[in-house]
Formats: C-alpha cells, structure tokens, sequence
C-alpha cells in the first residue's frame, strides 16, 4: 500500500500534515510507503515498528525519519495501553530544500543509505518541549513558516552531538553519548548508560573502544565532568552538591577526575568562569 500526501491535506496548498493518534490494534494501520518524507516519534505507550523486514522495539522518545521508499508500520504491545505517535509529513521538496541549506556535507537523517532509516531516543524533557510545541502547532495553518519552525527545532534536538561524532559509528551509540547527560543518568551509574543502548557491558565497552579509544568509565566520566563544569558556572551550588548530582559518591575522586579534565580545582575553574570582563 502506498500514501499519498495530498489525500491527507485538507487543502492543496498546505506544506504539511501534522497528527497525534494512539494505535491499540494490529490492524489500525497498514504497512505502507509513501510519496513524502516523514517524521514521527512516540509519546506514550509502548510497542514495535515494523520497517524494511525488521522488527524494532520502540518506547516513549523514539523518534524516526522516514524516507518515502521505507516500507513500514506499528504494533501497540497493549491494545488497552494503546501505542501514541506523533507524526509529520511534508513534501520530498522540502527536503532538498533544508539538505541543500543546512546538510549538504552529511548523510544522517533521511540521507543515510542503509538499510534502517535513521532513529534517536529524545531526552524526556526534549519529548516535552516538543509535545508542547506540536500542541500549540496542531490547529495553525499548515504553512512553510510553521512547518520550518518545527524542523528547525527537531533538528536541533537531533544536530548538537552527530556533527562531532565518527560518522561510522553506530546510531545507538551516537544516541547514547548524547542522552547521557542528566543527574538521572548519572546517579544510575553503569546500568544508566547501558539503559540508553540496550547492549550488553561487554559489548559497549568493545565497540566504545573501537570508536573513541576510551572505555566506558572514561566515556561517563568526561559526561559528567562536562555536565559539571556547567553547574559550577550557571549555578551557586556547592561543589559537594554538584559532585552528588553528577553521580560522584566520592567527592575525592571528583576533585581528581575535575582536574585530570580541566588542570585545576573545581572552585578555581568557578573562579576563573564567573569573571567579569
């Protein structure tokens, strides 16, 4: 079955359809292709996305690009529970348009070539501010400006960390580097970055290795220590406070790790960033 992006304007002159619908049977939508690009990402519930043959477990803040050529569709793991996606769908035109503006020397997103289209796990409160912004977007007219305005802020959730990342290293793991930065995460130690990558230990800390030269402990570590040196500068915490946040028991090693990173004291380095100029 193929869609049809006409047959879901409501006038030949939109730029794009925006919906929210909560899936709760097997055959509330069929597998299909279509003849637009697409954007989706799930809100609540969980379930399976059926694409290219594969059969892929999706979650609150899965987030996916659909190239027109992908064959897929969606199962709600709880017919009672129900499956909640939000979908956009706009013209393959608009496409070449941001590619030639803002990704012409990339191949992510809707322009990689392999076999699964590209996928990311939004943070939560990213999967806020996007729920609320498409809640606002829903009844506006369907216009370019709108329709850019929204791309523009999924691209932004998505960009920050791909453009600095080895473009051979694998989704998952460029998704879990990203959402690896919240006390949350943190706090849970080894299982909260493992519980981005649905991998084993053994086998994140081979391909980590394989692809950034570092282990798994350094890889949180510099997390960390990153998310750390923004407390101490945009906030009055104490530095024992922000040790904790950052999932550091000890605040010994904290002062080792910080400085290791930024060759001076966590107090010196807030020193040296809140000066004025």
């Amino acid at each position: 079955m193929k869609f049809y992006l006409d047959s879901f304007l409501a006038d030949p002159k939109e730029a794009f359809h925006l919906a929210r619908i909560t899936l709760h049977s097997n055959g509330d939508l069929h597998m299909h292709t279509h003849d637009y690009a697409e954007i989706f990402w799930i809100e609540e519930g969980e379930g399976f996305h059926l694409i290219n043959g594969d059969k892929i477990n999706i979650s609150p803040g899965y987030l996916c690009t659909i190239r027109p050529k992908d064959k897929h569709t969606f199962i709600a793991k709880s017919a009672i529970k129900g499956l909640t996606i939000t979908n956009l769908a706009f013209k393959t035109s608009t496409l070449d348009y941001f590619r030639s503006r803002y990704f012409a020397d990339t191949n992510f997103y809707f322009w990689n070539k392999s076999h699964l289209p590209f996928s990311f796990r939004i943070p939560k409160d990213e999967l806020s501010l996007l729920s609320g912004k498409v809640d606002r977007m829903i009844n506006q007219t369907k216009n370019n400006i709108h329709l850019d305005r929204l791309l523009l802020i999924i691209f932004e959730i998505l960009e920050p960390s791909y453009e600095s990342l080895d473009s051979e290293m694998p989704y998952w793991l460029k998704s879990a580097l990203e959402n690896y930065n919240s006390p949350v995460m943190f706090k849970q130690g080894v299982d909260g970055f493992l519980s981005l990558t649905n991998r084993s230990l053994d086998h994140c800390n081979r391909i980590l290795k394989k692809n950034t030269g570092k282990t798994l402990t350094d890889t949180m570590n510099q997390a960390k220590i990153k998310y750390a040196a923004q407390l101490l500068v945009m906030t009055d915490s104490s530095v024992k406070i922000i040790a904790s946040d950052c999932g550091f028991g000890n605040i010994g090693y904290f002062y080792r790790v910080f400085k290791q990173h930024f060759n001076m004291s966590p107090r010196n380095y807030r020193i040296y960033n809140k000066r004025i100029i």
